[in-house]
Formats: structure tokens, sequence, C-alpha cells
């Protein structure tokens, strides 16, 4: 009976150590494939971002390049109106008019 018991025991503590080693090994297993997770989720923002930034960039550019062509005509705008000797005449009189009045 002793030699049923031990042997009982000796099957037991190889079968524990058959599910320690199996247990350590799917632990290893997922967090090398935790670790790759973490890695491709790293490179997919890094792209997203990278992405973002860039649309980012080129809005920018067209709003710059709009302010800018706006800003040259409103420039051209104010060079007329300060060359037209009729329109600054007609300022003129419109001012004279008004401090007349009071």
């Amino acid at each position: 009976m002793d030699t049923v018991m031990t042997r009982v025991l000796e099957i037991e503590k190889e079968c524990a150590g058959a599910v320690e080693k199996a247990e350590q090994e799917y632990r290893q297993k997922i967090e090398a494939y935790k670790k790759a997770i973490e890695e491709k989720k790293t490179r997919e923002f890094d792209v997203i971002i990278a992405a973002g930034n860039e649309k980012l960039k080129e809005a920018l550019e067209r709003a710059k390049k709009q302010a800018e062509t706006e800003f040259i005509a409103l420039q051209k705008d104010s060079e007329r109106l300060y060359q037209d000797p009729a329109l600054t005449d007609a300022i003129k009189e419109t001012i004279l008019s008004i401090l007349l009045e009071r």
C-alpha cells in the first residue's frame, strides 16, 4: 500500500510540474502576444497622428495662401481708393458738408 501511495504522490508531483511548466509557457506566450499587440497599437497611433498632422499642415497652408490672396486684394483695393481723384474729392466734399452742418 505504501508503494501505491508513493507512486500516486510521484505521479501527482510529475503532473503538477507539467502543469506548472505549461502554465509558465502560456504566460510567456500571452506576454509576448500582449507586447506585440501594444507595439502594433503604438505604430497604428503613430500612423494616424502623422496623417492627421499632414492634413492639418495642408489645411494651414491653404488658409495661409487664401489669407495672403485676400490681403493682396485688400491692399490693391485700398491703393485704388487713395489713387482715385474723383473718390478723394467726393470724400472731401462729404467731410466738409458734415463739418459745415454742425
